[in-house]
């Protein structure tokens, strides 16, 4: 087992977690009730897959950072019109 917080990007929230061998960031998010968010270390530098084994990819007491996910071809399309 390991243990991490989890701070929800602009809103100050903030969960503490304990997870085992094999959890991914699907498994991560639905734990907290997050739905159209991504997980992050470093806070946004590297940006883990849905499926992704974040268990294997962190230390014991790391902090992980969810915002939620955009579009980037929407908001682009919306600045244009």
């Amino acid at each position: 087992m390991k243990n991490v917080v989890v701070n929800v990007a602009g809103t100050g929230q903030h969960h503490d977690l304990s997870i085992e061998v094999g959890t991914s960031t699907d498994d991560i998010l639905k734990q907290i009730g997050l739905q159209g968010y991504v997980l992050s270390k470093d806070s946004g530098q590297h940006t883990f897959g849905q499926y992704e084994n974040v268990y294997a990819a962190i230390d014991d007491g790391e902090k992980l950072y969810a915002a939620a996910k955009t579009d980037v071809g929407e908001a682009t399309a919306e600045v244009r019109a």
